[in-house]
């Protein structure tokens, strides 16, 4: 294995990366295989295609299901009324067409006759009905039911001021599914390939309750059914032979294995143990090492995801502005990410990742040289109250994923601690019990990340719109809400995207959160996997995925 990777801040601009330890990669390469490839997929009995996960799900209800991981099974196991293809793009699902009113305000979606659930059953437009109620019910607690506001009565349903089955959506018959809207939503079509938009089976819900999820209970309506679920470890995913579009789907089986260790993943992907190791799939440090030797199961693209760091902002000590500013001035991004993540990220100074046609609105600090932002940032933590003789206090919590994760961590606390004289300590946590305490307001100060449900900014900038459940820091600013609102109602692109960028100088002006990075999709792919295509979303469907004949060279 590689050496360990240790990071000091001897001046308060500079960050040193050295590397300890020595033979690791040789080591590492010699359980490299070359492999002699055909164009022509493998039989059957070898469409076995072995993932890797960051984590285990916490669950995979599509209804209550949050994270990557849980959205990676998801995705195999359900369909939507619309789907992505290989190239990230929206395509029909379930629905075949669908119609838009003049003014896009009322969808019509026409479902297939030959969708069916896993058990044989068809799938019908009161199938979506029923589990759309379900997400916007305050009772459920699903952390995207915020999601349906554009649909017409879902705030007032999730505020518990009318009931769920006032819900603007309606089986017009069993194949013809109406949703109404309160307003022209652009969004509204590329997000229903969402885990929290797809149809459920009731009576498999209703039935088993919270075990519906268990293979043994668990209908879906996907390519895929469950068929294994280890405690802790791994799931298999089989194929499902009713799935409407089956003939093409050449995988019989997909394995998922949990493994938080990047170090670990990539060492069992190097030792044929895994297929496809998806984002964030080896160190940073490994990549140009990883490159020269695997060449093009390298893939490196952009990914349309923010790192950032949350904090309460309606209770001390994260109540004060000065204070907020101040620590996000300090931090030299382009150290952090060229030096301690190789490159694989860019730094971020705003929260809206790159996307085409939108020009991203950032702090006029972040244009500053470094020994200016450093010394207002100074100035900054006086005011808030803070010196050396009483200095910030308070935990950064991030999630235990691995030695370049906690390497990132201490450098960012030691930059801070440096540069202010504060006294911020770190604490790491397992991911589902991180998630909980952020979600019950246990940590001041936390690590969170943001991936794109869809390549539009609503999907980033309802983080902090009021009323949102996963608004963890309880962020609640009028013009950013009127802002967010207008962007939702313009007319057209020109408009919304104007809207959004004065919601983000509203962010850049207020700080409610601190950006690190904006990610981009590490993944190593074995060459015998076809259908892997990288995509802004960074979501590779097992349906368009196969395993083509293939040798070790030399055996």
């Amino acid at each position: 294995m590689r050496g360990v990777a240790r990071f000091s801040v001897p001046l308060l601009a500079t960050l040193v990366l050295t590397a300890c330890g020595g033979g690791g990669h040789d080591k590492l390469a010699s359980k490299v295989h070359g492999y002699n490839v055909s164009d022509q997929p493998a039989p059957p009995a070898q469409q076995i295609f072995r993932r890797r996960l960051a984590m285990s799900p916490r669950t995979i209800d599509p209804t209550l299901a949050t994270g990557i991981p849980a959205y990676n099974v998801v995705q195999d196991l359900f369909e939507g009324l619309v789907t992505l293809g290989p190239d990230g793009k929206i395509r029909p699902g379930v629905a075949s067409s669908w119609d838009i009113s003049a003014d896009g305000t009322t969808y019509t979606f026409h479902l297939r006759a030959g969708a069916r659930w896993s058990n044989g059953q068809p799938v019908t437009a009161g199938d979506f009905v029923y589990a759309w109620r379900r997400e916007v019910d305050p009772k459920t607690g699903a952390e995207y039911a915020q999601s349906f506001s554009p649909v017409v009565n879902a705030n007032a349903i999730i505020d518990g001021k009318k009931p769920p089955d006032t819900l603007g959506v309606s089986a017009i018959d069993p194949h013809t599914l109406k949703v109404q809207l309160t307003e022209r939503t652009p969004y509204f079509l590329v997000m229903l390939y969402n885990d929290y938009c797809m149809p459920l089976y009731k009576p498999a819900v209703q039935k088993w309750g919270d075990a519906w999820t268990r293979p043994q209970h668990m209908v879906s309506n996907g390519p895929f059914k469950l068929t294994q679920w280890v405690i802790n470890g791994h799931l298999t995913l089989s194929k499902n032979p009713y799935y409407w579009d089956a003939s093409h789907v050449r995988l019989q089986r997909e394995i998922d294995y949990p493994i938080s260790e990047r170090s670990s993943a990539l060492s069992r992907y190097l030792a044929d143990d895994l297929d496809f190791v998806d984002e964030p799939a080896f160190p940073a440090s490994d990549v140009k090492w990883l490159e020269k030797m695997l060449g093009k199961q390298v893939q490196v693209s952009p990914y349309y995801a923010t790192a950032f760091l949350g904090m309460l902002v309606h209770k001390k000590p994260f109540d004060s502005r000065d204070l907020r500013l101040a620590l996000t001035m300090v931090l030299n991004r382009k150290v952090l990410s060229n030096q301690l993540m190789g490159g694989l990220s860019l730094p971020a100074y705003s929260l809206f990742p790159p996307l085409p046609g939108y020009t991203q609105h950032l702090p006029a600090w972040a244009h500053w040289s470094m020994q200016k932002r450093l010394a207002t940032a100074r100035r900054l933590y006086h005011q808030a109250g803070y010196s050396k003789a009483h200095p910030l206090k308070v935990e950064l919590l991030y999630m235990t994923e691995g030695v370049q994760t906690r390497n990132y961590m201490e450098a960012v606390v030691t930059m801070w601690n440096q540069a202010l004289g504060s006294d911020i300590t770190l604490r790491n946590e397992q991911w589902k019990v991180m998630l909980q305490d952020i979600q019950y307001h246990n940590a001041d100060l936390y690590w969170s990340s943001w991936v794109g449900d869809y390549p539009a900014p609503y999907t980033f900038a309802q983080q902090f719109v009021k009323g949102f459940a996963m608004n963890y820091g309880s962020y609640d600013k009028p013009s950013y809400q009127t802002a967010v609102a207008a962007a939702i109602a313009a007319p057209d692109k020109a408009s919304r995207y104007a809207a959004y960028g004065r919601g983000e100088d509203v962010l850049n002006h207020d700080v409610p959160f601190i950006p690190l990075y904006h990610y981009k999709a590490a993944e190593l792919v074995k060459p015998y996997v076809a259908g892997v295509q990288p995509n802004v979303v960074a979501l590779h469907l097992a349906r368009y995925i196969w395993i083509r004949k293939h040798s070790v060279q030399g055996s």
